[in-house]
C-alpha cells in the first residue's frame, strides 16, 4: 500500500504568522511605526523652519539678509562637526540590549507545573494532591503580578490596590494580610512579593508525596531558579540608564535639530559661487530628522518596556496565558490519548512533507504548498 499524499496550495496572510513577515509592507504599516511616532514632531518642525525661511527672505532688509548669511555659513560649518551617530548609536543599543534581556529574565511557571504533575501521588489523595499543586502555581503567579506590578504602568493603573488584586482570585483576603498593603515605592525592602514562593517552597517540603518524589529537588530549584529571574527583571528597575547619558544624548539631538532650523536654509543667490538651486521645503532635512529622531523615539519607547506603548510587553496577556496553560498542567482530571501504533510504525524512512520536485517549487512568496502524508505504508516486521 503506497502513502496517500494530499496536496494543497493554500494563499497564507501575514496574519496566520507569529511575528514579522516579509509579506508586510513595513513602510505603510501605522501601529508602532515611525510615522505615529514622529508626524506631530516632524509637523512642528517643519513649520518652524518655513517661517524662518519666510522671515529671511520676505520680511528682512537686504543688510540683515546679509548678516544672517554669514550666520547661516557659519552654523553650518560648526554643526557639521557633531558626533550624533556616535553617541545615539551607542544610547539605542543600549536600551535595546536592556529591552531584550528584560523580556527574556521574565518566568515562566510552565517547568515548575510539568514537575509538580509528574509527582506520583498515593491512591484516595488525588484531591487534596490537585489542591496543592494549585496552590503552589497559583502562589507563584501571585509573586510574578506583585513584582512586576512594582514595573508596569498597566498593572499598577489595573492593580492600585491588593483590593483589586485580591478580586483576581490570585490571593484570598487572609493571604493579602499577610503579604500587606504592597504600596510602597522603596527600591529595596518595601515590598514582600517575594513571600508567595516561600510559601510554595514551604508546602512543597511539608508535602510527603512531593518532598519524597525523585523530583523534589528539581522543584525546589525551579521555584529558586523562578524567583532569582523575577529578582532580575526587578533590577532593571532599581538601576535605569543613568541619567546624565541619556541628558547627553537628548540634549545633543534637540540642539543639532535646533541649529539646523538655521545652518540648513538655503539661502539667496547673490553673484557667481553662492548657491543658485532652492529647495523650498527641506527634503534632505525632513529624512535626517526622521532617521535620528526616529532613533531617540525607539530608545524612549523602549527604555521602559513595561509602559503603555505599541512595543511595550503585553503583560496581561502573558498573566493570563500563564494563569491557563500552568493550571492546566498540574490537573489531572483529563487522561492522555489512548497508546496505539503511530502512523510510521515499521517505516525505516518516515516523512511528513514530501519534498517537492523543481516544477513544483512554489515562486510566489505568498503560497505555500502543503504536501502531508496522511497515511504510511504497513509492513509486518515478521516478512
Amino acid at each position: 500500500m503506497k502513502p496517500t499524499i494530499i496536496k494543497s496550495k493554500r494563499k497564507v496572510t501575514p496574519e496566520q504568522i507569529l511575528g514579522e513577515t516579509r509579506t508586510a509592507l513595513i513602510l505603510n504599516r501605522w501601529s508602532s511605526s515611525i510615522w505615529k511616532l514622529l508626524w506631530k514632531d516632524l509637523l512642528v518642525y517643519t513649520i518652524l523652519y518655513l517661517i524662518i525661511g519666510l522671515v529671511y527672505r520676505f520680511a528682512l532688509p537686504e543688510e540683515y539678509q546679509i548678516h544672517l548669511e554669514s550666520f547661516i555659513k557659519y552654523c553650518h560649518t560648526q554643526n557639521a562637526g557633531l558626533p550624533l551617530t556616535f553617541l545615539l548609536g551607542f544610547y539605542v543599543s543600549l536600551v535595546v540590549s536592556r529591552w531584550w534581556s528584560q523580556y527574556c529574565s521574565l518566568p515562566w511557571p510552565d517547568t515548575i507545573a510539568t514537575f509538580l504533575r509528574a509527582v506520583k501521588m498515593k491512591e484516595g489523595g488525588e484531591e487534596e494532591a490537585r489542591i496543592t499543586r494549585r496552590t503552589i502555581v497559583r502562589y507563584c503567579l501571585l509573586a510574578y503580578l506583585l513584582c512586576v506590578r512594582r514595573l508596569s504602568i498597566k498593572l499598577r493603573k489595573k492593580f492600585p490596590t491588593m483590593r483589586e488584586v485580591i478580586q483576581t482570585g490570585l490571593v484570598t483576603e487572609a493571604e493579602a494580610e499577610r503579604i500587606g498593603e504592597e504600596d510602597s515605592v522603596r527600591q529595596h525592602g518595601g515590598s514582600n512579593w517575594w513571600m508567595p514562593l516561600l510559601w510554595s517552597t514551604e508546602i512543597a517540603e511539608n508535602d510527603v508525596n512531593i518532598s519524597s518524589a525523585p523530583v523534589y529537588g528539581f522543584i525546589q530549584m525551579n521555584i529558586a531558579g523562578y524567583r532569582q529571574k523575577l529578582t532580575d527583571v526587578l533590577t532593571y528597575g532599581h538601576v535605569p540608564i543613568p541619567l546624565v547619558y541619556s541628558q547627553v544624548v537628548h540634549l545633543a539631538v534637540y540642539f543639532y535639530f535646533g541649529v539646523s532650523l538655521i545652518s540648513e536654509q538655503w539661502i539667496i543667490w547673490r553673484k557667481d559661487g553662492d548657491e543658485v538651486v532652492y529647495l523650498y521645503y527641506p527634503f534632505f532635512m525632513t529624512m535626517k530628522f526622521l532617521f535620528y529622531f526616529g532613533w531617540l523615539r525607539v530608545a524612549e519607547t523602549l527604555y521602559n518596556p513595561f509602559g503603555e506603548d505599541d512595543d511595550d510587553f503585553a503583560i496581561e496577556e502573558l498573566l493570563n496565558r500563564h494563569i491557563k496553560v500552568a493550571m492546566k498542567i498540574v490537573d489531572k482530571t483529563e487522561a492522555p490519548p489512548t497508546l496505539q501504533k503511530d502512523a510510521f510504525w515499521d517505516i525505516m524512512n518516515p516523512q511528513v512533507m514530501k519534498e517537492m520536485d523543481d516544477q513544483d517549487q512554489v515562486h510566489d512568496e505568498d503560497d505555500v504548498t502543503i504536501q502531508l502524508i496522511t497515511s504510511q505504508e504497513k509492513r509486518d516486521p515478521r516478512k
